[in-house]
Parts: C-alpha cells; structure tokens; sequence
C-alpha cells in the first residue's frame, strides 16, 4: 500500500514536470499572399481581373459584398511574435478593370532584389537574347 502511494506520487510529479518543460519550441507562422514590389510594379490600369489575378494571385479576401475590392494579407510571426505584416488593397472600376492598389510593402521588401539567385553574369546583362529570332 504504501508502494502504491509513493508510486502514485513519483508517477503524478514526473507528469507535472513534463507539461511544464520550458524548452517548448514554436513554429514559425507564415500566413497571407507574399507580395514583392515587382508584381505591384506590374499592375497597370485597365488590367482585367484575370490578368491581376495572374500577376498578384489568388486574394486571400474577396468579399462578396464588394467585387471591386481584393485584399492581400501577409504575416509572419516567430515565436509568438509579429515580426513582418503587409496589407495591399487592389480596387476595379465599375467595368472590373485594375484601377489603383493602396497599402505599402516594409522597406526591405520594398528594396529587396529578386534577381539574388540569378548568376552576376546573367544580371548584368541588359538585353534578352532569344534563341527563336
């Protein structure tokens, strides 16, 4: 019996002791449409929707009560902690044309180059070759 009991109470400590373990890691969390100052640099008024579509993506909001108006949202958060949040509006005229986006990028997003992966060689090359012609 009194085994039991001391085996009952070692038992219940170490469980305690395992739900409270302070090394606990967390994900990071990355939500939303990832925008880059080249795809906004390519909407131009007028667009249809299906051409914003292909140059932006999908909304992650596109309320029914308002089809001129999509939102993109992104966030990312590390270890319970905002660390980057974006939000671009992109609005249609009456006809369901690109007229204007409002919201900004963060400044290293705004900056960022796109073409890091891309060898120097190719980079610093202003004109496309096209094997066709």
């Amino acid at each position: 019996m009194k085994r039991a009991s001391i085996l009952t109470v070692l038992l219940g400590f170490a469980t305690l002791t395992g739900c409270s373990f302070p090394g606990v890691y967390k994900l990071n969390v990355q939500q939303g449409n990832i925008v880059t100052a080249d795809m906004l640099s390519q909407l131009k008024p007028g667009m249809t929707q299906r051409q914003v579509r292909y140059v932006m993506g999908n909304p992650v909001i596109q309320t029914p009560f308002d089809s001129n108006r999509w939102d993109y949202i992104y966030t990312l958060e590390k270890r319970d902690e905002i660390v980057e949040q974006y939000h671009i509006s992109v609005f249609f005229d009456a006809a369901g044309n690109y007229s204007h986006y409002t919201g900004s990028l963060p400044a290293d997003k705004a900056t960022e180059d796109d073409t890091s992966s891309v060898p120097q060689e190719e980079r610093s090359n202003d004109s496309v070759v096209n094997p066709e012609s």
